[in-house]
C-alpha cells in the first residue's frame, strides 16, 4: 500500500471561482466524464457546491472539501472505484 500512496495521480485542476451558476456544476461534470483511472479533480469555488456534493454522492463518486483562506472552497473528487486515487487523494488532501 505504500508503493500506491507513492506513485502520483494526475490532478485535473479547475477553479471556477468566477463563473456564475450553473457553469461550475457544468465545468466539473464535463472533467469527471474525461477522468480515467489515476486521475482526479481539484477545484476551487467560492462557495460551498452543495448540489455538486450531492450529485457526487449519487453517481458513484467519493470527495473531500476544505474551506480555505486565499481560496474559499477547494474539493478533491475521485471516482471511488479508484481505489488508488481514493488512498493518494486522502493521503495528500485530508486535514
Amino acid at each position: 500500500m505504500d508503493k500506491l500512496l507513492k506513485e502520483a495521480c494526475t490532478e485535473l485542476f479547475i477553479d471556477v471561482s468566477e463563473y456564475e451558476y450553473p457553469e461550475p456544476f457544468e465545468k466539473v461534470i464535463q472533467l469527471l466524464l474525461m477522468m480515467k483511472k489515476g486521475q482526479y479533480v481539484r477545484m476551487q469555488h467560492r462557495k460551498k457546491p452543495l448540489p455538486l456534493l450531492q450529485f457526487l454522492q449519487e453517481h458513484g463518486f467519493d470527495y473531500l472539501v476544505s474551506q480555505g483562506v486565499d481560496i474559499a472552497w477547494e474539493v478533491i473528487i475521485w471516482n471511488k472505484k479508484d481505489k488508488h486515487a481514493g488512498l493518494y487523494c486522502h493521503a495528500h488532501f485530508s486535514a
